[in-house]
Formats: C-alpha cells, sequence, structure tokens
C-alpha cells in the first residue's frame, strides 16, 4: 500500500501537478464502496451535464427535445404500436418498432435526468416541477 502511495506522490515544485489516467484510477481503487458508489454518481451526473453545469434555460431545451419524437416519426410508431396490437406487424417492421422503443426509452431517461437536476436546482419535486411547468407524463405521446 505504501509503494501505492509513494507512486502517487507529486515531486515538489510549482502548481498542481498533471493529473493521469493511471493515478486517477489508482486514487478510485482506494475509495471504500460508498465512496465508490458516490464518486460514480457524481462523474455520472458529470458527465450527463457535458462536464459542465448547464443553465435553467439548456435544461428546459433538453426537457422539451426528448418529450416527444418528432411528427412523422411518432405517427409511424403509433401505426406500427397499432399493427402490433392488431398482431399484423410484418418482422421487419418488429425490429423497427423495437428500434424506435429504444430510442424512446433513451429519451426518456434523458428528460427525467433533466427535470431532476432542474428540480434539485429549484428545491422542488419532479412532480411538482413538471406540474409547474404545464408538463404531461406523455402517456399519450409514446
Amino acid at each position: 500500500m505504501r509503494d501505492q502511495v509513494d507512486e502517487m506522490e507529486m515531486p515538489t515544485r510549482k502548481g498542481p501537478a498533471p493529473l493521469s489516467v493511471e493515478r486517477l484510477i489508482a486514487a478510485v481503487k482506494q475509495l471504500s464502496p460508498a465512496e465508490s458508489c458516490e464518486f460514480l454518481r457524481q462523474l455520472d451526473e458529470w458527465r450527463q451535464n457535458g462536464g459542465q453545469n448547464e443553465t435553467d434555460a439548456e435544461l428546459l431545451a433538453l426537457i422539451d427535445e426528448n418529450s416527444r419524437l418528432p411528427g412523422a416519426e411518432q405517427q409511424h410508431f403509433n401505426r406500427l404500436r397499432r399493427k402490433r396490437q392488431a398482431e399484423i406487424l410484418t418482422e421487419p417492421e418488429q425490429t423497427e418498432l423495437e428500434k424506435l422503443w429504444q430510442r424512446v426509452e433513451q429519451m426518456n431517461v434523458t428528460r427525467l435526468k433533466a427535470l431532476t437536476r432542474l428540480a434539485q436546482r429549484r428545491n422542488t419535486d419532479v412532480r411538482a416541477l413538471m406540474r409547474d411547468l404545464g408538463l404531461t407524463e406523455n402517456k399519450g405521446v409514446f
């Protein structure tokens, strides 16, 4: 353990030494399981923010763009869903529908993460924020 610490000690000089990926990984490996989870949570949050803090306007734009599929694509998605319910969906259409579902699910994740960040910033919960913004839960959209 002392060898690992010695490797991580930085030479004496003015200003911080540049961090390498190897040094960061070595430091992360020394975290407790709880600290590791918190580190990963904060890293994921930072990555979702594009490595920066978003403004309310940016979060609102992210929420909006992930609230629905574009018009023609939404109509196509609805048509495929109706065909699936009627059990007349072809195999290629089934594959296409599955890809659209994956896209919709990813959009929902992105939307909810942005809503959560904005709600935290405004010291409220997501449902109250959605009400305040006049947003629906998209039950009929996707």
